[in-house]
């Protein structure tokens, strides 16, 4: 699965992702919100996640994703700048 559409699906059920500031670690709440399958591909795509919020300004001023704008947001820049399609 393409992360953007990964953080879509994340983003449809309602799930807030977060991560440490120094360290390597991804949240989501609530726990147990997602199904394994997506667990899993979180797992998979953790670094160009953790990376995306990072990066992103609106991330580092509340520590969440809030809305699914800011996942669409989120995935087009990275897929612009990375030049991916």
């Amino acid at each position: 699965m393409h992360l953007g559409e990964l953080l879509c699906q994340i983003a449809k059920l309602g799930v807030t992702l977060q991560c440490g500031k120094n360290e390597d670690r991804l949240h989501y709440t609530p726990a147990g919100a997602l199904p394994p399958n997506l667990v899993a591909e979180l797992k998979e795509h953790k670094p160009e996640v953790i990376q995306i919020l990072r990066e992103d300004e609106e991330y580092r001023l509340t520590g969440i994703i809030q809305c699914e704008r800011q996942v669409f947001d989120l995935a087009r820049d990275y897929f612009r700048e990375d030049g991916r399609v």
